[in-house]
């Protein structure tokens, strides 16, 4: 039976494996969340420059080579699929964040401002009151995909929040 994987990053950062919470160290944590923010595979050197902008190129690879072999022991390595050239989160992983922008999407894009649906307003709501996007993280790499997320978060808001004031 194959595992499950949930990434968290919505509030925080949080990593589950079939429902257990996997405790993965700090350089664990950073390559999950970048693998996870971009979506599809990135280039390693890419990925060694994002994570450890300020150590050379040969270290920088040597410690990716060392994040990844950190997951094995925790069970967590099939979280990350890895080729020679790239990385990128597992496409069976489930992410919060995913789910959530996925959702806006559907709520605000292409869409007249009729009464938004309520079973996607119900599956979105505790997206949105779970945070904001990596809450207390203060890297470079992820501050555009913060302020994007709050930004789509207050606009999903204001669509849900004139639906309901219509209703009242």
């Amino acid at each position: 039976m194959s595992e499950q994987f949930t990434v968290t990053m919505l509030g925080g950062f949080e990593v589950y494996r079939d429902g257990q919470l996997l405790d993965l160290p700090p350089s664990c944590q950073r390559l999950v969340a970048l693998a996870a923010l971009k979506r599809r595979a990135v280039p390693r050197s890419w990925t060694c420059r994002t994570l450890w902008p300020t150590t050379r190129p040969d270290r920088a690879t040597a410690r990716l080579r060392t994040t990844l072999w950190r997951l094995r022991p925790l069970g967590a390595d099939a979280l990350i699929v890895v080729t020679p050239q790239s990385i990128a989160i597992a496409p069976d992983v489930s992410v919060d964040w995913h789910e959530s922008v996925d959702l806006i999407g559907q709520l605000v894009g292409h869409r007249e401002p009729a009464d938004p649906d309520r079973d996607l307003a119900a599956e979105l709501l505790p997206l949105l009151r779970a945070g904001c996007l990596l809450d207390g993280w203060t890297d470079d790499w992820n501050a555009y995909a913060r302020e994007t997320y709050r930004e789509l978060r207050l606009d999903a808001l204001e669509v849900l929040m004139g639906s309901y004031a219509q209703d009242g």
